[in-house]
């Protein structure tokens, strides 16, 4: 028989207090193949967004979640989800308050630099936001 690994009780998990993440599902321009949409977020809009002053001074973490889809037969064989996304990717924002995330989508410099190249790739009508408090359950780094 093989050894089995002590299990340690801790305390339960709770939400973080001194930090939010707000994730933005991302939806891709009407026109734009999975390819393009994926390349230009990764490639440009990465740069265009990281480069202002406001989300250099306000954000703790910025991430990108890309869809792959080459995974698609493999999720279609679970029974987890059946349905179909339209959703390309999550662009994930971490902050110590979800006002200083905001703080950047009315910020002078996202909207005259980011909003437009948003324009390019990204179909702000059909994208979904949420926010909340986290909680890291399993963190093996």
């Amino acid at each position: 028989m093989g050894i089995v690994p002590e299990v340690t009780h801790s305390a339960p998990p709770s939400l973080r207090t001194d930090r939010v993440r707000l994730a933005v599902l991302m939806a891709p321009k009407p026109g734009l193949s999975f390819e393009e949409f994926d390349r230009y977020w990764l490639d440009v809009h990465a740069k265009v967004f990281s480069s202002i002053a406001i989300a250099q001074r306000n954000l703790l973490k910025y991430e990108q979640f890309h869809l792959d889809p080459a995974y698609d037969k493999m999720i279609a064989a679970q029974t987890l989800a059946r349905s179909q996304t339209r959703f390309r990717g999550i662009a994930i924002f971490e902050a110590t308050s979800l006002d200083k995330i905001f703080e950047i989508f009315q910020d002078e410099e996202y909207l005259r630099v980011v909003v437009p190249d948003e324009h390019k790739f990204f179909d702000h009508e059909n994208a979904q936001i949420l926010a909340g408090p986290f909680a890291t359950i399993i963190d093996q780094l």
